[in-house]
């Protein structure tokens, strides 16, 4: 190629790159505009955006990379009034949680770490923090069932997210946390939600799946389960879609189970 060819293609790049960063400019300014209070619940949002984006990729630049630019974009433009505040779980099982939220959130958040599910918990209650982070697999750190406070209702604390949000097939052995905060789930079009279910402690996990996708749900799957007391037992459980509060095959299992809430829901995962 000769040098002209190589200095006009150089110029058209430089010229992209300032476009694009009018672009961002402009996009700030809209979002500015939005007024949005409520920063942690436009993860649905953000997640419909990404695998849009996805969906509708073409040549040879890495799909990582394009939904890791997005997500920096997004998480930037959602911190543009106030920095996000996180109380992040960490003990010798989980050391470095942070790094999960740091990957999906941005650097630019407040982390504060503590030694107790509950601790976690309690400063998203009294709203010390906005995000509350426990992985989610903790089926050897608690003996009491912690979702269990968890509800539809504005004023309780609601699973919103599980992280992360770019699974990336080399990365397999990654653990996994859920996003818990005082906002209500953020619908994207393809999510899971999770239910709090106490029953009897002889009914069986298999009888509380079959249950749920008798009643209308999908691909119910059993994943914690705690004692409440010498009778009961809390399950956590997950179906596929967003399950609002008025929807009504949440009657449909009364004789079997004792009580259901809706824990919170999450836009699914991308694997890439």
């Amino acid at each position: 190629m000769c040098a002209a060819k190589k200095v006009d293609l150089q110029k058209k790049i430089d010229d992209i790159d300032v476009k694009l960063y009018n672009l961002l400019m402009l996009r700030t300014d809209l979002v500015e505009q939005q007024n949005i209070d409520v920063v942690e619940n436009t993860l649905g949002k953000e997640a419909a955006v990404i695998k849009k984006l996805l969906k509708i990729h073409r040549g040879d630049f890495p799909e990582y990379v394009i939904a890791k630019i997005w997500r920096e974009i997004l998480s930037a433009s959602a911190c543009l009034k106030e920095k996000l505040t996180f109380s992040v779980f960490e003990n010798e099982k989980c050391p470095d949680l942070i790094s999960i939220v740091q990957e999906h959130f941005g650097s630019y958040a407040d982390y504060e770490t503590y030694g107790s599910f509950g601790q976690v918990i309690n400063a998203v209650n009294s709203r010390e923090a906005q995000v509350g982070v426990i992985p989610c697999d903790n089926h050897e750190m608690n003996s009491k069932p912690w979702w269990t406070g968890f509800s539809s209702g504005d004023d309780h604390i609601k699973i919103i997210a599980k992280l992360p949000f770019l699974k990336r097939k080399e990365a397999a052995d990654c653990p996994e946390v859920y996003a818990v905060a005082l906002s209500q789930p953020d619908e994207s079009g393809d999510d899971v939600s999770l239910f709090g279910v106490e029953v009897n402690r002889d009914v069986s996990f298999s009888t509380v799946t079959d249950t749920l996708e008798n009643a209308g749900f999908s691909n119910a799957k059993m994943l914690i389960a705690a004692p409440v007391d010498h009778e009961t037992k809390s399950l956590l459980v997950e179906v596929d879609g967003f399950v609002r509060p008025t929807d009504k095959r949440l009657t449909a299992p009364g004789k079997v189970f004792n009580n259901l809430n809706i824990a919170g829901a999450y836009a699914k995962p991308v694997s890439l």
